[in-house]
């Protein structure tokens, strides 16, 4: 991979964003990005000590992560729906809002998981898919939203990736990923999409804690949520 490629190209902190009784998500807590390739660049403060890999077990075919050992890696695979081969494709790049409540519906048992990793984590927690775009999107957000965070600011942090796409497509394909030839690159992401997806959730009449709370989230899983991230 070219030197100026060895370096996550969609990393962010998610810390400072508001939740809607005035408080604040504690910054060096919540991170999110691209996946982490072999021979890059160290990360920069606060490094993770938990990384949840949100891959498909298709995707990363057995490779070690390149952050094992140095901090505890959870893989919880959301499919392969929304992986960047398939968004990529110009069939699927008109419906990314169907994509996104289909990943809703069918891990609520992963959402849940996730849930109890964050809250239970005691150091920096480094959320990624492949691109850091959609799959990370949807768990960054229904993180945020769970604890609070006020919908536009999390639709804000979302839209961020667009700043980055042609780096996340310029690294994917030196990573050896099987893009479409034909495609100019990755299809941005569209505040609508997200809000489709989210929809999914805060529809439930507790709104989006209560429909974690009906698929295998427990109130104690949702207060260590809030202790961790606010």
């Amino acid at each position: 991979m070219p030197a100026e490629l060895r370096t996550l190209t969609n990393l962010r902190d998610v810390g400072g964003l508001r939740t809607g009784d005035g408080r604040t998500v504690r910054p060096g807590v919540l991170l999110r990005s691209d996946a982490p390739r072999p021979g890059d660049r160290p990360l920069p403060h606060p490094r993770p000590t938990t990384v949840i890999d949100l891959r498909s077990a298709a995707e990363i075919q057995g490779a070690r992560h390149p952050l094992d050992g140095a901090a505890q890696v959870h893989h919880v695979g959301l499919g392969e729906s929304l992986n960047p081969e398939r968004i990529a494709a110009p069939e699927i790049s008109h419906d990314l809002a169907w994509a996104y409540r289909l990943i809703v519906r069918e891990t609520t048992a992963e959402l849940a998981r996730i849930v109890r990793i964050v809250g239970s984590s005691t150091g920096p927690v480094l959320v990624h898919c492949a691109a850091g775009k959609d799959r990370t999107g949807i768990v960054v957000g229904v993180l945020l939203r769970a604890v609070g965070v006020r919908r536009e600011e999390v639709v804000a942090d979302y839209l961020r990736t667009n700043d980055n796409l042609d780096r996340i497509w310029a690294r994917l394909i030196a990573s050896g990923a099987h893009l479409p030839a034909n495609n100019d690159g990755l299809v941005g992401v569209d505040a609508a999409v997200l809000g489709s997806a989210l929809e999914e959730f805060e529809e439930h009449e507790g709104g989006i804690r209560g429909h974690l709370l009906a698929h295998g989230t427990t109130d104690a899983d949702l207060a260590a949520l809030d202790a961790r991230l606010l």
